[in-house]
C-alpha cells in the first residue's frame, strides 16, 4: 500500500472529486480526514472508507472561515498526531438562471451564424456577495488550509499539498468570472508557495481538471453547454472523478519526487 500509516486531509470530500480522492487514499492505506460543509455527505464518505477497511475521521467545517479551519487541523492533530498530505479541493460554483439562459442563446447563435454578437452578461450583473463567496471558499479556503498544514509540515520537514485548480483558471470560463479568477489565483498561489517551501521538504502542486462529470459541473452547465463541452474535448467525453483522483495519488506519492510547483491538467486534450 502506497500510503500505509500516512494521514491525508481532503476538503470538499463529501462528493465528486473530493470523495473519489478520499476513497483512493483509503484504498492505499491512508488514514483520511474527510472535510465538507455537508455533515450527511461526510458520513457517507466515512462509511465507504470503513467498508474498504480504512480509517476515516469526518469533520464538518467551512474552509472559508479561518477559525473553523484552525479547529479542523487541531482535531486532526489530536486524533492522528500528524499530517502527511493535504488536498485543497473544497469549492462551489453558481450560475443564475439568466446567465444559463443567455449562455444557451449564445451557443445557438454561434451554431447558426458561426459567430456570437451577444453576451451572457455574467460579470456586469454579478453581486458583491456572489463574487466574495466564491473567492472565499476557493482561494481563502486554500490559503487557510495551506497555512495550517505548513505549520505542521515545515517543522517536520516533509509533506505533500495538492491544490485543486481548473482549466477555467488557465483559459477562462465564459459566464463564470468568479470561478475562473479563483482558480487562476490558486495556480499562482501554488507556484509561489511551492518555491518557498520545497527547501523544507514540502511539495506543493496543483491539478487543473477539464470537464469532469460531477454535481458541481451539473450546477454550472445546461444540457446544451454540456454537449458543447464534450465536443470541445478531443477524447470525446467528460472525465470521471476517479481519473482526477489518480493524478492526486501520483502527486502525493514518492513517484512525483521531482515535481514542484506544477499544474497537471487531466482534461482529455481540452485546452491546456
Amino acid at each position: 500500500m502506497k500510503f500505509k500509516d500516512k494521514v491525508a486531509l481532503v476538503t470538499g470530500a463529501g462528493c465528486g472529486i473530493g470523495k473519489a480522492i478520499a476513497l483512493a487514499f483509503a484504498r492505499e492505506g491512508a488514514k483520511v480526514v474527510v472535510n465538507d460543509v455537508d455533515a450527511g455527505a461526510i458520513e457517507t464518505t466515512v462509511a465507504e472508507i470503513a467498508k474498504l477497511g480504512g480509517q476515516g475521521l469526518g469533520i464538518a467545517a467551512d474552509v472559508s472561515q479561518a477559525k473553523e479551519v484552525k479547529d479542523m487541523f487541531a482535531r486532526t492533530m489530536k486524533k492522528f498526531g500528524t499530517l502527511d498530505i493535504l488536498v485543497n479541493n473544497a469549492g462551489i460554483a453558481r450560475s443564475t438562471d439568466e446567465v444559463l439562459k443567455r449562455g444557451d442563446a449564445c451557443i445557438q447563435e454561434l451554431m447558426t451564424s458561426g459567430r456570437m454578437t451577444t453576451s451572457v452578461e455574467a460579470t456586469r450583473n454579478m453581486t458583491d456577495e456572489a463574487w466574495d463567496r466564491v473567492l472565499a471558499v476557493h482561494l481563502n479556503g486554500t490559503f487557510y488550509c495551506t497555512r495550517e498544514a505548513l505549520n505542521i509540515m515545515e517543522d517536520r520537514g516533509s509533506g505533500k499539498i495538492i491544490n485543486m485548480a481548473s482549466i477555467a483558471g488557465i483559459v477562462g470560463l465564459p459566464g463564470s468570472p468568479d470561478y475562473s479568477a479563483a482558480k487562476g489565483a490558486i495556480i499562482a498561489f501554488t507556484k509561489s508557495v511551492a518555491r518557498e517551501v520545497i527547501s523544507r521538504g514540502v511539495y506543493v502542486n496543483a491539478i487543473a481538471p477539464g470537464w469532469i462529470d460531477t454535481p458541481l459541473l451539473t450546477n454550472m452547465l445546461t444540457p446544451t453547454f454540456r454537449f458543447v463541452a464534450v465536443t470541445q474535448t478531443p477524447i470525446g467525453r467528460m472525465g470521471t472523478p476517479e481519473e482526477v483522483a489518480a493524478v492526486a495519488m501520483f502527486l502525493a506519492s514518492e513517484d512525483s519526487s521531482f515535481i514542484v510547483g506544477q499544474v497537471i491538467c487531466p482534461s482529455g486534450g481540452a485546452y491546456g
